[in-house]
């Protein structure tokens, strides 16, 4: 054999060693990454969880017999001083309804199908009396919806005393939103109609 052959047969296995070390370390180096991946991950997990807001939800009055407020109180948790903003959504009692002469899906749509509505027009609400959107909150404060009673479609064949039969005793069925920063918790959640009765909502990651 000759020296070059030595040589050139060294050289080889000095290149596939090199290689099998720069492997190894690139695949420890991706490991390490991944590892510190899923730690950040879980932690933020974990913070999510410890910051979602606790609160209670109830209709009040203002000294009418009538419910006049929606309250969404921030009961907690302590360690987070306030929350940015508040969505809210009245969602409809779950029928399933179809188009039909001329009734149609916006229509549909833009009732609200449910015992209250939100008033249009006041404390952040849409004109159509479903969503509202308000500003910050600190814990132990409270965010307060004007409400109304809901009126029935012109379509609607039993007019404004069978439309309170029909939702009488019914909860408002509610969709809740609440941000801080880059985070935001959302809940559904179902508030009794009678009087002076609350509910308390932890929200879900």
């Amino acid at each position: 054999m000759k020296i070059e052959d030595l040589v050139d047969g060294a050289s080889i296995g000095s290149m596939v060693i090199s290689l099998a070390v720069g492997l190894v370390a690139w695949l420890g180096w991706r490991t390490s990454v991944g590892v510190r991946r899923d730690q950040v991950e879980a932690e933020e997990r974990r913070r999510h969880r410890e910051m979602r807001p606790v609160l209670e939800v109830l209709l009040g009055t203002r000294g009418t017999p009538e419910p006049a407020l929606l309250v969404v109180k921030l009961i907690g948790p302590r360690e987070v001083e306030q929350y940015d903003w508040i969505r809210l959504a009245i969602r409809d009692d779950g029928k399933n309804r179809t188009p039909h002469g001329d009734v149609t899906t916006e229509a549909i749509r833009e009732q609200v199908w449910g015992p209250f509505r939100l008033r249009p027009g006041v404390d952040g609400a849409d004109r159509e009396g479903r969503a509202a959107q308000q500003d910050a909150r600190a814990v132990t404060d409270s965010w307060l919806f004007t409400v109304d009673r809901s009126t029935p479609p012109r379509w609607y064949g039993g007019g404004d005393v069978e439309w309170r039969k029909d939702y009488a005793g019914k909860p408002v069925r509610l969709r809740i939103e609440i941000g801080l920063g880059k985070r935001s918790w959302s809940e559904l959640v179902e508030v009794p109609t009678a009087r002076e009765v609350s509910r308390k909502a932890r929200f879900a990651d």
